[in-house]
């Protein structure tokens, strides 16, 4: 063979081959390329979803939806960034469930407290304020909510004292008097500012206590303190008088120093009754005044009173009667402090009913309470007087009394025990026709059968 011609063969075959490899390569390259194209364009459409709905969750989990999750199969390639979306979710809503529970548990402990709370942002606007504050400041919890504090509450003393708390960071503490309609509240008010992590103010809270009752009750002790100083100030002072003069005068006479000796006399029967009343009272307002409560027979113990004091009656030629329960009425109560109340409502009527005057005692049932009446004939109480009698040391006529020997604390005495017993006293009066007091207490209940009754 001839070598030229079988070189010749060869790059014949071979560009053939070149050929047909390129037409083949061509070939493909028309159905690849757009496979490939429809393939890439598929996965760009897939993360454009995925993209989409990473977007949408995090969009409902800023807006609180913390609910929503981003599935898995919906985010190829994406699968660290939607695992990371869904723990932030998951912590996300266990935070705010924590929150939430603080603020429920803060707002049911502020809704059950007594004393009135009011928080306040950086511009004085109430954000807060809780149902005994309302109640205590006369407003509507719910409309007062986002409005300036000073619209609200208008007590200039209460808005400086906000002011001073948040300009200078500190508590501050004031009593205020503040009008509520009719009344006239007096409150303990602490205003403590509130600060961020930097230490920058963010508002105040006032808690307000309300301490008008006690306002009242320390006037009222300071009034008694200066009542039985008074009173106690007044025999002494008499008894002192007269014993100076005696001890001065040796020579005074025999008809004088016996004036004197029953001055004297009377005198310390005065002090002994004051001394007397005012240890009732300490004892009726201690806490045992209640421990030797036990089941009483009411008629009986009225009618030992009653019987009690037939010699004062006698004394002033006075017509005493009793009209009694024709059942038997039981009590439950003192023993001593009742028969002190009956005591003192008929020592009272007899001393301020004229000689041969009529007291009439009547002891009735009314529905579920046992009613004691004392009724006399004597110089009666003006309408604007009868309320007042029951003050301690209170009297209508005080010269009139202190010649009887009043005290003053008799009928206080009287309300007293009436309120230990969950009963009440009251009066009707008509002035120079007579006087009719009330009492009234709760029926003991029906004794259990076996029990031993009251005794009488």
């Amino acid at each position: 063979m001839n070598p030229l011609k079988s070189s010749y063969f060869w790059r014949m075959t071979l560009s053939h081959v070149v050929f047909a490899a390129a037409a083949i390569l061509f070939g493909a390259s028309l159905w690849v390329l757009p496979v490939a194209l429809v393939a890439a364009s598929y996965m760009s459409w897939r993360r454009l979803i995925a993209m989409e709905h990473l977007t949408q969750t995090t969009e409902a989990i800023a807006q609180g939806d913390f609910d929503r999750r981003v599935p898995e199969q919906h985010t190829p390639g994406f699968k660290r960034l939607a695992d990371a979306v869904n723990l932030l979710a998951r912590t996300s809503i266990r935070r705010v469930s924590m929150l939430t529970a603080d603020r429920n548990r803060l707002a049911t402990i502020f809704a059950g407290m007594v004393e009135g709370v009011v928080d306040v942002d950086e511009k004085q606007n109430i954000i807060h304020i809780n149902d005994a504050a309302a109640l205590l400041l006369g407003l509507v919890r719910e409309s007062s909510v986002g409005k300036p504090v000073w619209q609200e509450i208008r007590d200039q003393k209460i808005i400086l004292a906000i002011d001073d708390a948040i300009r200078n960071r500190t508590v501050i503490k004031v009593r205020v008097d503040y009008p509520r309609n009719t009344e006239q509240l007096v409150f303990d008010i602490y205003v403590a500012s509130l600060s961020d992590d930097q230490g920058e103010p963010i508002g105040a809270v006032l808690v307000l206590h309300d301490v008008t009752e006690l306002k009242h009750l320390e006037r009222i002790r300071t009034d008694f303190v200066a009542n039985a100083s008074h009173e106690l100030k007044t025999p002494i002072t008499a008894i002192r008088g007269l014993a100076e003069t005696m001890v001065g005068d040796p020579d005074v006479d025999k008809s004088t120093l016996l004036q004197y000796m029953e001055r004297i006399h009377a005198q310390s029967l005065r002090l002994s009754n004051l001394v007397t009343d005012l240890m009732t009272i300490s004892r009726l307002e201690s806490d045992q005044a209640t421990a030797s409560f036990t089941r009483i027979n009411f008629n009986d113990l009225v009618r030992r009173e009653v019987k009690a004091a037939a010699s004062a009656v006698e004394h002033k030629f006075h017509s005493l009667t009793l009209d009694p329960f024709p059942e038997t009425l039981e009590v439950y109560g003192d023993r001593q402090n009742l028969s002190q109340l009956c005591n003192n409502l008929i020592d009272n009527a007899i001393k301020y009913t004229p000689e041969g005057g009529q007291i009439k005692v009547r002891v009735r049932r009314e529905m579920a309470d046992a009613v004691l009446e004392v009724e006399d004939n004597g110089i009666g109480i003006s309408p604007q007087y009868q309320e007042r009698v029951f003050e301690r040391f209170y009297r209508v006529d005080k010269a009139r009394s202190q010649s009887l020997g009043g005290t003053g604390l008799g009928l206080s005495i009287v309300r007293n025990i009436a309120e230990r017993h969950h009963g009440s006293v009251g009066v009707s009066s008509q002035l120079g026709k007579g006087t009719t007091f009330t009492f009234r207490i709760p029926l003991a209940e029906p004794a259990l059968p076996g029990t031993e009754p009251p005794k009488s």
